[in-house]
């Protein structure tokens, strides 16, 4: 029997949940090579999943000789509900939750309505940031093929290489040719923030990726800004944000609300039925930074998810529905979250879904997505906290005349406007 011990730290978005199993190693390529005359491994899973699965009373009954490898016996567990839970390297996850940690080059890419690649967003420590890159930037040509030409598939192929050679366009034409190599770095929570004048009213606005155990620091500094320069509305930027500590998330609602409801109830997490005994309410509490704003904007797409749409779904029953305003496109739906479980000896991290959320008045169960009050095209064209972005200018148009832009046909929503595929770890960090 393996205990499971809760360190229960709310830095991160999951609680870390530590058991020791043995006879099994993992390659530095993050693959797991078992020792298959022994069920450890496979046990582990087992156990985790059928204590703390939320859909734990519909496991199948599978057996692991069935399958190859230890990815594919996980992903058969699943229900078709699940589209979150996945197994990682530990190391490489803790370090990622805790300050966005990873290899890469330090950039995201999306497909406009054109069928372009385009960066649509790209951290502090890029290389490629160095060298002029910003959000907008057309992808042309990666390692001598153009990438009209080659799948998507190929694309991520390319983008795995340690070093490559990327063309790069602007909107002028305007071309740079750039030799890159992955590199470690620390990803940037806070994206953009910057409070704009417009038309008489200071309007604060934050583009935030991600919700790390590095982020608290970024938010505080952004919110003291906006402090600062006496900001009185805000738009929130979160169309790439999926998600991921519960704590900043808190952290984030606290200071958007001014600390004014502090020690009321910020959300509800619920357990399946053997492990009722869990379940708990989280309470916002005191944001020395906190700025309050009586209404927020804030900017979707069906990337947004989790920890994201539980700050969409907290603040809520505290600003009125009516004083959420979502602008893009319909969110993710993620009402549910995670635990990691640590088996250090193996290097591996089980990460199921293990809990469902709701804000203080029991709302959620959103699987289909949050509903945005402003549809409209995500526009790669420009960079972040541009006024000429059409979703920020949606936003500002609306404070200032107190009714959204008329939608034209090039800023309507486009079945092929349209992103990478990933799952699990990697759809977590969501870049390359």
């Amino acid at each position: 029997m393996t205990e499971n011990v809760s360190i229960k730290s709310f830095k991160f978005f999951f609680f870390l949940f530590t058991a020791s199993f043995l006879l099994a190693s993992c390659d530095d390529d993050g693959t797991y090579n078992i020792v298959r005359n022994s069920n450890t491994i496979y046990a582990s899973i087992d156990e985790t999943m059928g204590e703390w699965y939320l859909w734990n009373e519909d496991l199948p009954n599978i057996t692991p000789s069935s399958y190859s490898s230890v990815n594919d016996y996980f992903e058969a567990l699943l229900v078709s509900q699940d589209r979150w839970s996945y197994i990682a390297n530990l190391d490489a996850l803790l370090a990622y939750l805790e300050n966005g940690t990873y290899v890469g080059y330090g950039l995201a890419f999306k497909y406009d309505n054109n069928n372009e690649l385009r960066v649509k967003l790209i951290f502090e420590e890029s290389p490629l940031a160095a060298k002029g890159i910003t959000r907008g930037w057309k992808l042309i040509e990666i390692n001598g093929k153009l990438v009209a030409d080659i799948s998507e598939d190929e694309v991520l192929n390319e983008l795995d290489k340690s070093n490559s050679n990327f063309v790069f366009e602007n909107n002028l034409g305007e071309q740079k040719v750039i030799d890159a190599s992955q590199q470690e770095l620390d990803q940037n929570s806070v994206l953009s923030r910057k409070v704009i004048d417009y038309e008489g009213t200071k309007v604060a606005y934050l583009a935030f990726d991600s919700f790390l155990g590095s982020s608290e620091d970024e938010l505080n500094e952004a919110f003291d800004h906006f402090k600062e320069n006496q900001a009185k509305e805000l738009v929130l930027d979160l169309r790439y944000n999926g998600g991921g500590s519960n704590y900043i998330s808190n952290q984030l609602a606290g200071l958007i609300t001014g600390n004014a409801f502090k020690g009321d109830v910020y959300s509800k997490t619920f357990h399946n039925t053997s492990k009722s005994t869990e379940d708990f309410s989280e309470a916002f509490f005191d944001q020395p930074s906190a700025h309050g704003f009586d209404r927020v904007f804030i900017i979707t797409t069906e990337r947004t998810a989790s920890a994201s749409e539980m700050v969409i779904n907290g603040l809520k029953p505290y600003l009125g529905s009516d004083k959420v305003i979502l602008i893009g496109s319909q969110t993710q739906g993620k009402p549910v979250g995670m635990y990691v479980f640590e088996e250090p000896a193996l290097n591996l991290a089980i990460v199921p879904i293990s809990f469902s959320i709701t804000n203080a008045n029991d709302e959620g169960n959103y699987f289909d997505g949050i509903q945005v009050d402003f549809e409209i095209s995500d526009d790669l064209s420009h960079d972040f906290g541009d006024p000429e972005e059409s979703n920020l200018q949606a936003a500002l148009q609306y404070i200032d005349q107190d009714n959204f832009p008329a939608i034209t046909a090039i800023k309507s929503l486009s079945t092929t406007e349209r992103e990478f595929k990933k799952k699990g770890f990697e759809l977590l960090i969501d870049a390359n």
